[in-house]
């Protein structure tokens, strides 16, 4: 009897590292294969995507973010209109992490990408983690900005000590590895649907793969960059921000909370495109957000 287990388990186990071995080289693959450009700031080395043409666009993406998951929610926004700039912040794929990676050398980092690409102005879309370099981009450079577009953003709502922030302010620590994220993705893809309280797709997956070259970004995300906006909150003097607002957020968002997003809203006087539900990622109302963006861009360009 125990022979037989033994020998499913050993199958079950052999299967589960062959079908490993073959996705992960497939994501590394998947990585390398977009035209990968390089730019030296002031940081370092900084990898983007360049491509297309029209209103230039910069999206500062999430955590588990890079060019790549850059790259694939703005294409999923915008499609193939307007000028598309998709770089890895600080840590994340083909970016160096500098001694000081905070969101307002990421924001300095940014305006060097644009000035050696010749770009004077230019829509900045920022997502979830990616939150903090865009809003502080758009506060220190308001004369570079045409529109800034907050997309299930974090938001600056109250100062805060390092002590009196509680809880996890990123992914559990053997997540950060590419075998485990792998395996939830693979066999337990629920679990993610239960944190961003949203379904989620192939695309999203396929840019949280490789995890191993993304590792020192997520660390900084979880110990610098996602409590920036609380410790540094006097810093961040959103009521000087000049440029349009759009405000794109789902009411039942575990992750970047609406109270805070209502302040941000109240104290800028943004355009909103809000939804009662979605989650997350706004599950559900993909064309939605998708018009609301175009729109916010064609109406203020």
């Amino acid at each position: 009897m125990w022979v037989y287990i033994l020998g499913i388990l050993f199958v079950l186990s052999a299967t589960v590292a062959i079908q490993y071995r073959i996705d992960i080289n497939k994501a590394y693959k998947r990585l390398n294969n977009y035209d990968i450009k390089t730019a030296y700031t002031n940081f370092g080395k900084m990898s983007y995507i360049d491509e297309g043409t029209g209103e230039p666009i910069l999206i500062s993406h999430g955590i588990f973010g890079g060019y790549d998951q850059a790259y694939v929610s703005l294409k999923s926004i915008v499609g193939d209109d307007h000028r598309k700039i998709t770089p890895s912040r600080f840590g994340y794929p083909g970016s160096d992490l500098p001694s000081q990676p905070t969101p307002e050398n990421q924001a300095k980092a940014f305006l060097n990408l644009l000035n050696q690409l010749g770009i004077e102005k230019t829509y900045i879309i920022s997502t979830s983690a990616g939150g903090a370099a865009g809003i502080m981009f758009a506060i220190k450079y308001p004369e570079r900005v045409k529109g800034l577009i907050l997309l299930s953003s974090g938001v600056p709502a109250s100062k805060k000590t390092r002590e009196e922030i509680k809880g996890m302010m990123g992914p559990p620590a053997p997540l950060v590895n590419d075998f485990p994220m792998w395996f939830i993705t693979k066999y337990f893809g629920f679990v993610f649907k239960y944190m961003f309280a949203s379904e989620t797709d192939k695309s999203l997956y396929d840019t949280m793969l490789p995890v191993a070259p993304r590792k020192k970004g997520i660390k900084t995300d979880e110990t610098i960059t996602n409590i920036d906006m609380d410790i540094n909150f006097d810093d961040y003097e959103i009521d000087k921000i000049t440029a349009p607002v759009l405000v794109v957020h789902a009411k039942d968002d575990p992750m970047a909370k609406y109270e805070s997003v209502e302040k941000f809203i109240a104290r800028t006087n943004a355009k909103t495109a809000v939804f009662e539900t979605g989650g997350h990622l706004i599950t559900g109302h993909g064309d939605a957000v998708s018009v609301a963006i175009k729109e916010f861009i064609e109406k203020t360009k």
